[in-house]
């Protein structure tokens, strides 16, 4: 969801990308062995090969072979990725509001926020007990996109009664409606049948009966720092 999965993302293959990038891979071809990349990397060539060759399957590198040798060059998928990771440097994050409407779930925040497993590290993490529910928020827009410049707290997955449960990113937030407003913390668990226009929001209260929400109305939620 939020991430991608291994191998879809730049940063699986940093260790074939940023050398490539240093030595020009970015806007041309550069010639690079397993056997060079192995001694930059302080790994054998064998395992250097397989390092380029995953890298090129996974579509980061273009590739080519001449009488010398296999060349290799960051892929438009390599560079558009990386460009997006460092326009982060240059970017303050700037708190904004979305708009999103209340809908009501199938009880999974319930359940999962009962599960010692999320609510401890919940606790741990923003120093209240979590009511035992989610605010369901719907957007016409990705919610975490709006996120992601923020600090992220992550939420440790964990497995019990032969049940696997992943990892959640969470973000203090704020909650507005009719005058009224409640910080909360937008949670996006790894596993979700929701998409990225969706959040849970958490709160050491009930959010519909503290702001008297009900399906259908239109809150603005907002990320805030610490």
């Amino acid at each position: 969801m939020f991430l991608g999965n291994y191998g879809e993302r730049w940063f699986d293959f940093a260790d074939v990308l940023v050398p490539l990038v240093e030595f020009g891979g970015l806007h041309g071809y550069v010639r690079l062995s397993g056997s060079s990349l192995g001694s930059l990397l302080g790994i054998s060539q064998q395992a250097a090969a397989r390092r380029l060759i995953k890298a090129a399957e996974a579509g980061f590198l273009n590739k080519r072979q001449t009488v010398f040798g296999f060349e290799y060059m960051l892929s438009e998928k390599a560079k558009i990725q990386l460009s997006a990771f460092l326009d982060t440097f240059s970017k303050k994050p700037e708190p904004k509001r979305i708009d999103a409407k209340v809908f009501s779930g199938v009880g999974e925040g319930r359940f999962f926020l009962e599960l010692r497993g999320y609510r401890k590290q919940f606790e741990q993490i923003y120093d209240f007990k979590p009511y035992p529910g989610t605010l369901n928020l719907r957007a016409k827009q990705s919610v975490l996109d709006l996120f992601k410049p923020f600090p992220t707290k992550i939420v440790n997955g964990f497995r019990t009664g032969g049940r696997t449960y992943g990892l959640v990113l969470s973000y203090k937030a704020r909650v507005h409606y009719n005058g009224q407003n409640q910080e909360c913390v937008a949670v996006f668990p790894q596993i979700s049948r929701y998409g990225d226009e969706t959040v849970e929001v958490i709160a050491p209260t009930s959010l519909r009966k503290k702001l008297g929400l009900a399906d259908g109305d239109i809150v603005e939620l907002e990320p805030i720092l610490d």
